[in-house]
């Protein structure tokens, strides 16, 4: 009797040195689990005004998880970024507030935004010090099955405490098919095979599914200006190739 009771008593033991020891999931990923998708390898196309390439611009952005110390992170780092040039965002402990802390590309500082994502699952961010010549406010959401993520950045109004656009960035995940589709009918979101058809100002052209469809027609003006922009841009770096 004194050998079993031992026995469980040893059993017990293991098992609450292997529950001890068990991972658990860093404190925050849970909460940053919605915003998976960021994670990988983007090209971006900014425009300052939808609808016109002028001041159009290109940058490359790389998203990945950091567990390496403190909770766990979101953290970028940006190729030729126009506002900035790495960050790190992670959550608060009520598993729905953000934080961004985000390097500026030209004063080398950290700015700081805070948000949530908002009911059309829009991650929404607000700097807590507004500076000139950087977003007061920033905004980004996912299209066309995550391929596609649309950052739009604002400014507030000196004369009204409203945001005004300042520019928006259209990234394509790259990996995606992006531009290297030899289909006749390209998407003009993606760059994949298009093979649904949409009209704008009499002309048609083609997207590869329901998600860049309904992205094109919320505003197709600007949709065919990024990827004009995109073509152009393309058409340059390969011109200057050796």
């Amino acid at each position: 009797m004194q050998r079993f009771v031992l026995t469980a008593v040893v059993a017990l033991l293991l098992c609450w040195q292997v529950g001890a020891t068990a991972p658990q999931p860093r404190a925050g990923q849970r909460a940053l689990q919605p915003l998976q998708a960021l994670v990988g390898e983007w090209n971006g196309v900014g425009q300052p005004r939808r609808g016109n390439t002028q001041g159009a611009w290109t940058e490359k952005n790389t998203w990945k998880w950091q567990f390496s110390s403190g909770p766990a992170a979101l953290t970028f780092q940006a190729n030729r970024g126009k506002y900035f040039s790495s960050g790190r965002l992670t959550a608060a402990k009520d598993g729905r507030t953000y934080r961004l802390q985000a390097t500026g590309t030209v004063d080398k500082q950290a700015h700081i935004y805070t948000g949530n994502l908002n009911a059309q699952n829009v991650l929404v961010l607000k700097a807590e010090a507004p500076k000139d010549g950087l977003p007061a406010r920033i905004s980004m959401r996912f299209v066309a099955s995550d391929k596609r993520l649309i950052v739009l950045y604002e400014r507030q109004s000196a004369l009204s405490s409203r945001y005004v656009r300042l520019s928006e960035v259209g990234y394509t995940r790259r990996g995606s098919n992006f531009g290297k589709t030899t289909e006749p009918n390209e998407c003009i979101v993606t760059g994949g095979r298009g093979t649904i058809a949409v009209t704008f100002e009499g002309k048609t052209y083609y997207v590869c599914c329901g998600g860049c469809k309904d992205y094109f027609e919320e505003n197709p003006a600007a949709v065919l200006a990024e990827y004009r922009a995109r073509q152009a841009a393309a058409k340059e770096g390969a011109s200057s190739q050796p």
